[in-house]
């Protein structure tokens, strides 16, 4: 588990900005989610679709992040967090589209996990 030496705490009108554009961020996500998911659905054939559970690393989180991440994963349309490993190295995503997993883990860090270690360290 992460500790406060090791990432030290901004001050407070940076962690504000960072929660805003996580906040941004997370929106902006839901919608683009949304939109995939709803052109998936109505204009793709069902064969064109590969769901299937992937290995995401939690390189370093914290619980508090790890809890942030995966409530964000599971509310984006197309992704379900289902497990934590034990030792809190690995969660277990599943997502409706995951012909390219390593696609699918980039745009979890990318788009998830960079804007919310931009206000919790």
């Amino acid at each position: 588990m992460s500790t406060a030496k090791e990432h030290p705490r901004h001050s407070w009108p940076s962690r504000a900005i960072g929660f805003a554009a996580f906040l941004f961020h997370f929106a902006r996500e839901l919608v683009l989610a949304n939109i995939a998911v709803a052109k998936s659905v109505l204009f793709q054939p069902v064969s064109a679709l590969v769901p299937d559970f992937i290995s995401y690393p939690l390189d370093g989180l914290s619980d508090f992040e790890i809890v942030v991440l995966t409530h964000c994963i599971t509310l984006t349309p197309g992704t379900t967090s289902v497990e934590v490993s034990e030792d809190r190295t690995t969660l277990v995503v599943h997502a409706l589209d995951a012909r390219d997993p390593q696609g699918v883990c980039d745009g979890i860090k990318k788009t998830l996990e960079t804007p919310i270690l931009a206000w919790t360290r």
